[in-house]
């Protein structure tokens, strides 16, 4: 539903790519990188993460833009099949709140979010286990845009 940057290494330049998915993604979704989209000089493909302990994670977060004649709300934004969608590196120490839709299972203060094989969600864990590249620590609960939320702070990437 829903994606804040509360700290990211580069919120409007620099460690941003530009990605074009085969499916609908929503802002807070994590996504890698598939290869190159022909035809076009700088956009990636934008997919699903295949082995979690390789890949690099990268989070959807796209200007949330949404006309009032469709009589829509910034909850209802989606990148859509195909469009471009700005992909964000993630750094040790960036922090990000993303509604609780975009997690799999319950997050709780204290404990872990990691990315999963053939999943844009992240998934909440008691440790960090499974041994995954990427790993963000849970630091509250919160609300976004009236929406139950999770802030986290990323450990590892």
């Amino acid at each position: 539903m829903a994606v804040r940057l509360d700290k990211m290494q580069a919120s409007y330049s620099g460690n941003i790519e530009i990605g074009i998915a085969n499916f609908d993604v929503e802002n807070g979704e994590v996504l890698t990188i598939g290869g190159l989209v022909d035809g076009h000089r700088e956009a990636v493909i934008a997919a699903t993460p295949t082995d979690v302990t390789l890949d690099k994670i990268l989070l959807a977060a796209s200007p949330e833009i949404v006309y009032e004649k469709e009589k829509h709300n910034i909850l209802d934004f989606v990148n859509k099949k195909g469009e471009k969608i700005r992909l964000y590196h993630h750094a040790v120490g960036n922090t990000v709140t993303v509604t609780d839709n975009l997690i799999d299972g319950t997050s709780v203060k204290g404990q872990y979010l990691i990315p999963v094989n053939g999943s844009s969600k992240l998934k909440a864990v008691a440790d960090l286990s499974d041994n995954t590249r990427f790993a963000a620590k849970v630091l509250e609960k919160v609300r976004i845009y009236g929406e139950p939320a999770t802030r986290y702070k990323v450990e590892k990437h």
